[in-house]
Formats: C-alpha cells, sequence, structure tokens
C-alpha cells in the first residue's frame, strides 16, 4: 500500500467517524458538567441571529442567546444544588419558533473522560502520524 493510499485511508476512517456522531442541535459544553460549574450554550447555529433565542433547562433556568462567532449562545452557571442525572436543555428559536432539545449529565465530583470529538481528533493524528512513519521508513530504504 502507497503512503497516498495509506492516507487517505485513515482519512476516510476520520470523517466516517465524525459523519457518524450525531449532529447537536443544542449544544452545552462542556458535558457532563458538575453542578456549579460554568457552562457555554449554543444554538448550533440553527438559528437566525436577529431571533430572540432563549435555552432553558432544570439546571439553570432560563437564558437569552445573543449572536456569536457560532451562533446564537450564552454562558451560564449549573444550579450547585443539581443531583446527579441527565437533564434537557432546550433551545428555542423566538417566541413559538423552532425548538431543539440536547440532554446534559450532570456528575458528581470532578469530571473526567474524554468526549467524542476528542477522540475523533487522536485517532486521527494517530492515522496521521502512523502514515508519516509509514512513509519515512520507505523513503529511507529506498537509499
Amino acid at each position: 500500500m502507497t503512503p497516498a493510499h495509506t492516507a487517505a485511508a485513515a482519512l476516510l476512517g476520520a470523517t466516517v467517524l465524525g459523519l457518524a456522531a450525531p449532529a447537536a442541535w443544542a449544544r452545552v459544553e462542556p458535558d457532563p458538567v458538575v453542578a456549579g460549574q460554568r457552562v457555554h450554550i449554543s444554538d448550533g447555529s440553527r438559528c437566525a441571529a436577529a431571533a430572540a433565542a432563549r435555552a432553558s433547562s432544570p439546571l439553570f433556568g432560563s437564558v437569552v442567546l445573543r449572536p456569536g462567532r457560532r451562533g446564537m449562545a450564552a454562558e451560564t452557571e449549573v444550579a450547585a444544588g443539581a443531583a446527579p442525572g441527565r437533564y434537557p436543555v432546550t433551545v428555542e428559536c423566538g417566541p413559538g419558533g423552532t425548538r431543539f432539545t440536547e440532554t446534559v449529565t450532570v456528575r458528581d465530583g470532578r469530571v473526567d473522560g474524554v468526549d467524542a470529538g476528542q477522540a475523533v481528533g487522536g485517532l486521527a493524528l494517530f492515522a496521521l502520524a502512523g502514515g508519516a512513519a509509514y512513509w519515512l521508513r520507505r523513503t529511507a530504504n529506498r537509499r
């Protein structure tokens, strides 16, 4: 297999993994969270910038989303007394507008782990490093 074929296969694999991840309509980062932590909420660029978009959840009440670099967004804090579990976060694009819901997990204590984006990025870097090592070895052996 040539280095070009190896690189193409790695990129194709990373693309398929990225596309297989569910599209987030309402996005809360980080996820999972802990009680009292600040979170970033966005609409995933689904609402018009001029609309009066709001996000609501039992975790933080209701917040107004403002236009930002990646759509409508806001920062807020998870309630200090939030119990561990899964909570809905709903984004509404203006009064009576389209609604999107995402589920957020509240963990007890410190949050550890890797999210899907970090895993895909790590796999892509690993594949690229492997392809580069293969190419360098093949190039060095030809001399």
